[in-house]
């Protein structure tokens, strides 16, 4: 029985639940946080507690209190407006998070492709701040800072204009990827999972096909040597329509389809707090195949 303690946030979500699903199963203490009382990850936790949302200056502090007065071993944070609000503040030695220069990187999209153009140009789209820049007809106008499918419009390059907080890349219709990684504090590659995505509900993968595909984990590798990663990451790459491998953003999360990379036999959740906490380094083997997600049958439990 793994009885360290790990503390997981952003419990009503995808990738919250499913990190609380995963590390029980494997025998950890876990204790669920969210900012509403509602969050199914409640139900699932040893312990639960509502904290403050991101954007409020009582969140550090009340997290830090929680960790320290609960003796919490280990952080994992599943929310970008949480990994944001952390960054850089002082010692975090309990907190899975990356340095503060990857975290600013790749919380901006913008920022994300510009800073990789320079060192991996023939994985970057084609972007712009201007819409009229573009070439391509058709283009995807993107919030610079955003999560999931939240403020992603497609549509013909005239139909846009410039507008702040936003940018523009050339619509890619081709196969999509997702690559879930986990890294080590030191930054060592610890596994990688890759999935084509082959249908998506509300920005999460219900059906996928984990396919350890040559070229994508030729570019994971070399956006992992890129920038400084220190815990979970997913990557997501999209063909273009010579079907070319593009890059489509970085999340420093887990994702919310994590369970599809359980089922091809990794926990990378559990990897994760492993090698973290005790140094351990799991074998494992990636079962290739297509995965789909059922609903589970719903089971009523109290929550306190």
């Amino acid at each position: 029985m793994n009885r360290a303690t790990v503390l997981v946030t952003g419990a009503g979500g995808p990738a919250g639940i499913n990190v609380v699903k995963l590390l029980k199963r494997d025998g950890f203490k876990v204790w669920a946080a969210d900012a509403s009382p509602y969050s199914e990850g409640f139900a699932l936790a040893d312990a639960s507690y509502v904290i403050p949302p991101a954007n409020d200056p009582r969140f550090p502090v009340e997290l830090d209190k929680l960790v320290r007065e609960g003796n919490v071993d280990l952080v994992i944070i599943t929310v970008d407006e949480e990994i944001e609000a952390l960054a850089g503040k002082g010692s975090r030695e309990r907190y899975v998070m990356h340095p503060p220069h990857t975290i600013e990187v790749c919380l901006n999209k913008y920022l994300t492709y510009r800073t990789l153009e320079r060192a991996l140009p023939e994985i970057v789209p084609e972007y712009s701040l201007r819409p009229q820049d573009l070439s391509a007809e058709l283009v995807v106008s993107k919030p610079v800072k955003g999560r999931g499918s939240r403020g992603v419009l497609v549509g013909k390059r005239d139909e846009f204009l410039e507008k702040e907080g936003v940018f523009f890349v050339e619509y890619l219709p081709g196969d999509e990827w997702t690559v879930d990684v986990v890294t080590s504090r030191e930054g060592e590659l610890l596994a990688a999972v890759p999935r084509r995505r082959l249908k998506v509900r509300a920005g999460v993968s219900v059906i996928g096909e984990v396919r350890l595909e040559e070229r994508v984990m030729k570019y994971t590798e070399m956006v992992l040597q890129s920038m400084e990663f220190t815990g979970p990451l997913n990557i997501q790459f999209k063909e273009n329509s010579r079907g070319e491998l593009k890059l489509q953003e970085i999340n420093l999360r887990f994702s919310g389809a994590l369970d599809i990379s359980a089922a091809a036999g990794v926990n990378l959740p559990s990897l994760l707090v492993k090698s973290w906490l005790y140094g351990e380094k799991v074998d494992f083997r990636i079962k290739e195949g297509r995965y789909v997600r059922v609903p589970e049958v719903y089971e009523w439990r109290t929550s306190g």
